[in-house]
């Protein structure tokens, strides 16, 4: 799939006041018995923009009913959601499916591991519509799928990750250095990106005042990803993290002969993908001793 990106700014900004989180009701007389429902304070799930997959990080809610329950046929719960949307400036964004060819063949393959492991659907057979609301203070993705007999429908609030887990210290860093050669990091990025976030940045400080305390040292700084989208574009963006890490040790007076950047992708693996938590490890920053 070759054409551009989809560009969020390509969506005119909504005045209208959205209400609280998720921001859409449950259809009425639905039974608190058949409401189904998964939320995360922060978690990355991925939308359809466009031609494309495209990660989507923040807050997350995902409801599900049977449209039995909810007297609805799969096509009136598709329109009423879709009118809801629309009512709070919300702009269809998707041009494809999720069975689109060519979406999967740029994701894998494999239909089934897009569908359920990247959207995070739990049943997919009919429609699906992915919408962004912008807002002057808010950014909002909220996706309708329907299947035969249910429907799911998820909204994803954009904000970055509240820090729960601290950073390697220089200390740190250079006992794991002497004791296995390498040293994992988990740098924060933006989604995609290959900007530090301002709350990574103190991260790179400490590989500053370790290379400062032993001038001798020489690093590979390796990027890597986990195996989530396209294989050229994550070796390309695990090349250009390291690149920017390098970049910022330079730009605090680091000899740049002391560093190296090479991007691995998700070529080199240090746990499962299969699992949130295992992509979680693999999305990190290594620093090899030379």
């Amino acid at each position: 799939m070759h054409s551009a990106a989809f560009d969020p700014a390509s969506v005119p900004l909504s005045s209208t006041a959205l209400p609280p989180f998720p921001y859409l009701d449950w259809p009425k007389g639905l039974a608190e018995g058949a409401r189904f429902s998964d939320k995360f304070d922060f978690d990355r799930t991925y939308v359809i923009a466009g031609n494309q997959l495209r990660p989507v990080e923040g807050r997350i809610e995902s409801r599900r009913f049977a449209d039995a329950d909810a007297q609805l046929t799969p096509f009136a719960s598709q329109r009423n959601y879709a009118t809801a949307i629309q009512a709070l400036g919300g702009v269809k964004v998707n041009t494809v499916l999720p069975d689109n060819p060519a979406l999967v063949a740029a994701n894998g393959g494999d239909s089934g591991d897009l569908i359920v492991n990247k959207l995070g659907l739990k049943d997919y057979v009919g429609a699906y519509d992915a919408y962004l609301i912008r807002t002057p203070a808010k950014t909002v993705w909220i996706t309708v799928t329907t299947s035969s007999n249910s429907t799911q429908v998820t909204a994803i609030e954009e904000k970055a990750m509240q820090q729960q887990v601290g950073f390697v210290t220089s200390d740190a860093m250079q006992s794991e250095l002497n004791a296995k050669g390498h040293v994992a990091l988990y740098i924060n990025f933006d989604t995609d990106q290959a900007s530090i976030k301002t709350d990574g940045l103190a991260a790179v400080d400490e590989i500053a005042k370790l290379l400062n305390k032993d001038t001798g040292l020489k690093l590979s700084v390796e990027g890597h990803t986990d195996n989530s989208g396209n294989g050229a574009h994550n070796k390309t963006l695990s090349q250009q993290r390291a690149e920017a890490v390098v970049s910022n040790l330079v730009s605090k007076g680091i000899d740049k002969t002391r560093l190296t950047a090479v991007g691995f992708g998700a070529d080199q693996p240090i746990a499962d993908n299969a699992s949130d938590e295992g992509r979680a490890k693999n999305r990190r920053v290594e620093l090899v001793k030379m």
